[in-house]
C-alpha cells in the first residue's frame, strides 16, 4: 500500500481505536455528534467503558485491525504503543500527546517514535487531531464545529487554534477537512495537500504554516493543485523574531525566512493572506461565485461614505473601477432618480424603499459594461431594526443583474450579516463577505488569482533542489578584488582595477582620470561606515589618500591587506542591489532592490526563486516602490533594462555554475544610461 493510500485510509476510517483515559470522553462524543457511523472501541486496561465506548485492555485484544488509532496517553508510553499498533497492521495514528521535539528533552523520543512506526503514518505528535466532515469523521480532542457539507474547503495547520477559528466561525464557509499536523514528524503539509487534492469534493485548500519542512515535496503538491485548478490560500506564521520563537516552542517548527516563504507561494500561484479572517473571506469568495478573470470591478453601494471609503480601499487593493462607458451611462441615468448620477462606485442611497423589480433595471444598466466582477457594499440592519426585505431585494437584484459573472456582497461590519441573508446570497451565486477590509481584500485576491490562473505552469513550480545549499562549515568570503576579478572573467561589466599594498614597491596604478580607493580589510563588509572608501581621487592625491585611509583604519584596530584602486564610473542613473543565495532544500534565491541605503530604509525589495523567466524578473523590478528611478522619473533618463536583465541573468548563471558559491551580493550594481556595472561585490564560498 502506498503512503498516499495509507493516508486516505486514515482520513476515512471504518474502524477507530481511542487509546487513553477518561479525558477522551468529550472527543468521543464529538466524533459521534459529527456522524461517525463506523466501529469504535477504547483501549484502557483499567476501565470498562469511556464515553459510551466499550474498552479492551490492549491493542492485541481489539476484534479488528483499526484503520485509525488516536493516542492520548503519557509521552513515556507512546513509543511502545506505536510499535504495538504497527505490528498489528494499524492503518495510521493520530498522536495528540505532546512532549516530543517541541520540548527540550523530546527530540530523541520523537526519533524513537518514527522508528517504531515503520511504514505506518503518524500524524503529530503534539497535534489537535483530524476531522473529515465530508464522511462524518471527527477525531479531535476539542470541539471544532459541526459540518456536513457535500463540498468544501480543506484546512491544514500545524496547531489547533487556527483550525478552531475556521471550524467554529459564523461565516457560512463549508469545511470539508480540518487537519492538524503538530510537529510533522512523519506526515507534513505536502503529504496532506497531495491527498486532499485527490478528493473531488474539495473546492479550495487553506494552509497555515509555521515551517516548510520539505519544500521540494510541497512544490510537487503545488503543481498538482495547479493542474487540477484548486486554489490554495496560505498564511505564514513566525515572521517576527517573537513569532519565530513562539513557532519553535509551539510545534518544533523553525519558522525560517518568511520572505522566501512568500516567494515560494508566489511561484506556486497561491494566495497569501495575513489573518484568519482574511483567509475565511478569501475562501468564501473562491467558493460561492465564479473566479474573476481580472480586476475590472463594478462597485455599488447604498452609502456615499462607503462609495468614498470603500472605493479608496478597493483601488488601493488593486481593483480597477472605471467610470461607466459613454454607451452605458445614459441607460444608468435613465434608471436612476434625477438626483443620482451614473458613476463607479455607484451610490444608490435613496433606493432603500424600492422593490427588487424597481432596482433591477439600475443594476442591469450598470452591468452593460464589460466588468470582470461586481461588488456590492452595504451593511444589513440588526435583528429587530429596519425591515431586511429591502436589503434582500437589492442583493437579489444585483445577483441577477450580474448575469453569471462573479459577484460579491461585502457587509461593512463582519458580525452584522444574518445567516439567512447569507444563505439567500449563496443560493443566488453571490459570495457573502463579512467586514469591509477583509471582504475587499478577498475580492482583490480572487481577481489577482483569476487573472494569472491560466498562465500558471505546473512544471515550472517544481523546485530544482540541485541548486540548494549543502550543510557545511563557516563559509569563506573573498575580498572585493577577488570577487570582482572572478566576475570579470565571467563576462560581467566590472571597473578596471589594481590592488596595491600601499605607496611603496610596485608603484601606483596608471588609471586614467579620477579613481575610487577602497581598503581590503578581511571581514569588513560595510566599508563606508569605517572610512574605507574614498571617491574621485586624482593620481597626484592617491598616495596621500592611501596614507590617510590607513591611519583611519589603524585607529579602529583594522589592518588592510591591501588597497583596491578602480576607475570611477560616471554618475549613475540609479543603483540596484542584486543578491543571490543558496537556500537548503529550496534552491537559488534572487533578491532585488534599489541599492544603497534605500533598501534598508524602505524595506523595498523583491525575492524570486530561480530559475525564473526573464519577464518575471523584469516584473519584479518594475514592482519595486522605487522603480520609477529605473524607468525615467520626472524627466531623468531611464536605465537600459535589457542590460540590467542581462547582468542579473549572468550573475545567476555564474552562481549556478559554481556549486561552491553560497552567496553573492552586488550592492550596488551601478546603472548608467548605457551600462550595468558591478561596483561592489561580496562573494562567499562554502566552508
Amino acid at each position: 500500500m502506498s503512503r498516499a493510500d495509507r493516508l486516505r485510509r486514515l482520513l476515512a476510517p471504518q474502524r477507530v481505536a481511542w487509546i487513553g483515559g477518561g479525558g477522551i470522553a468529550p472527543a468521543i462524543a464529538n466524533m459521534r455528534a459529527n456522524g461517525f457511523a463506523g466501529a469504535a472501541l477504547a483501549v484502557n486496561p483499567k476501565r470498562a467503558e469511556i464515553g459510551g465506548l466499550p474498552c479492551v485492555a490492549s491493542v492485541n485484544d481489539l476484534p479488528w485491525v483499526p484503520d485509525l488509532a488516536v493516542l492520548v496517553i503519557p509521552k513515556e508510553a507512546v513509543v511502545d504503543m506505536v510499535a504495538a499498533l504497527s505490528r498489528i497492521g494499524c492503518g495510521g495514528v493520530i498522536c495528540i500527546t505532546s512532549g516530543f521535539s517541541e520540548s527540550a528533552d523530546g527530540a530523541a523520543r520523537e526519533a524513537s517514535l518514527i522508528a517504531a512506526a515503520g511504514e505506518m503514518p503518524v500524524i503529530g505528535p503534539n497535534c489537535p487531531g483530524v476531522a473529515n466532515f465530508l464522511d462524518g469523521g471527527a477525531f479531535m480532542m476539542d470541539h471544532f464545529g459541526h459540518h456536513a457539507p457535500e463540498r468544501g474547503v480543506a484546512v491544514i495547520s500545524n496547531g489547533g487554534a487556527y483550525l478552531s477559528d475556521l471550524g467554529c466561525a459564523d461565516r457560512a464557509q463549508p469545511i470539508a477537512y480540518l487537519i492538524g499536523l503538530g510537529n510533522q514528524a512523519m506526515v507534513d503539509v505536502a503529504d496532506m495537500l497531495d491527498v486532499v487534492l485527490d478528493d473531488e469534493r474539495v473546492t479550495a485548500v487553506n494552509i497555515y504554516f509555521e515551517a516548510l519542512p520539505d519544500a521540494a515535496a510541497l512544490s510537487r503538491a503545488a503543481a498538482k493543485a495547479a493542474r487540477r485548478g484548486i486554489p490554495v490560500v496560505a498564511i505564514k506564521g513566525g515572521r517576527s523574531a517573537a513569532g519565530m520563537r513562539a513557532a519553535q516552542s509551539h510545534t518544533a517548527s523553525l519558522a525560517g525566512d518568511a520572505v522566501i516563504a512568500s516567494a515560494l507561494f508566489r511561484r506556486f500561484g497561491w494566495i497569501e493572506v495575513d489573518t484568519p479572517s482574511e483567509a475565511i473571506e478569501t475562501l468564501k469568495m473562491l467558493s460561492f461565485t465564479q473566479v474573476p478573470k481580472g480586476a475590472r470591478t463594478g462597485f455599488v453601494t447604498s452609502s456615499g461614505s462607503y462609495a468614498v471609503l470603500g472605493g479608496d480601499m478597493a483601488e488601493r487593493l488593486g481593483l480597477r473601477m472605471e467610470p461607466p462607458s459613454q454607451g452605458t451611462a445614459p441607460a444608468i441615468d435613465a434608471a436612476l432618480p434625477p438626483y443620482v448620477g451614473p458613476a463607479n462606485p455607484l451610490d444608490i442611497s435613496d433606493a432603500h424603499g424600492w422593490a427588487r423589480e424597481e432596482q433591477l433595471p439600475i443594476y442591469q444598466a450598470f452591468a452593460r459594461d464589460d466588468y470582470d466582477l461586481f461588488v456590492q457594499v452595504m451593511c444589513y440592519p440588526p435583528e429587530g431594526g429596519w425591515d431586511m426585505s429591502t436589503w434582500d431585494a437589492t442583493t437579489a437584484a444585483m445577483a441577477e443583474a450580474a448575469g453569471g459573472r462573479p459577484v460579491a456582497f461585502v457587509n461593512t461590519l463582519a458580525e452584522a450579516l444574518p445567516p439567512q441573508a447569507r444563505a439567500r446570497m449563496i443560493a443566488a451565486g453571490m459570495a457573502p463577505l463579512q467586514g469591509l477590509e477583509d471582504g475587499l481584500r478577498a475580492v482583490s485576491h480572487a481577481a489577482a488569482y483569476g487573472a494569472r490562473r491560466d498562465t500558471l505552469d505546473p512544471n515550472a513550480m517544481i523546485l530544482n533542489t540541485e541548486d540548494s545549499a549543502r550543510p557545511g562549515g563557516q563559509g569563506r568570503t573573498l575580498s572585493e578584488a577577488e570577487a570582482k576579478a572572478r566576475l570579470a572573467r565571467a563576462g560581467l561589466d566590472v571597473p578596471r582595477q589594481r590592488v596595491v599594498a600601499g605607496t611603496g614597491a610596485g608603484g601606483l596604478p596608471d588609471l586614467p582620470g579620477p579613481v575610487a580607493l577602497k581598503a581590503l580589510v578581511p571581514g569588513l563588509l560595510h566599508k563606508t561606515e569605517a572610512g574605507a572608501v574614498a571617491l574621485d581621487i586624482s593620481s597626484a592625491d592617491l598616495p596621500g589618500a592611501i596614507s590617510a585611509m590607513a591611519d583611519r583604519l589603524e585607529a579602529q584596530d583594522l589592518t588592510p591587506a591591501g588597497f583596491l584602486v578602480e576607475e570611477m564610473i560616471p554618475a549613475p542613473v540609479a543603483e540596484l542591489l542584486v543578491g543571490l543565495r543558496r537556500v537548503e532544500g529550496i534552491g537559488l534565491v534572487l533578491t532585488l532592490a534599489v541599492g544603497g541605503v534605500a533598501v534598508e530604509l524602505m524595506g523595498d525589495s523583491a525575492t524570486l526563486i530561480l530559475p525564473a523567466p526573464r519577464g518575471e524578473v523584469e516584473t519584479a523590478l518594475r514592482g519595486l516602490k522605487l522603480a520609477p528611478l529605473l524607468t525615467g522619473y520626472r524627466g531623468r533618463p531611464a536605465v537600459p533594462m535589457d542590460r540590467v536583465l542581462d547582468a542579473i541573468e549572468a550573475l545567476a548563471a555564474h552562481v549556478r555554475s559554481y556549486p561552491d558559491i553560497t552567496e553573492l551580493e552586488i550592492n550596488p550594481l551601478l546603472l548608467t544610461e548605457t551600462r550595468a556595472v558591478v561596483a561592489d561585490a561580496v562573494l562567499t564560498l562554502k566552508g
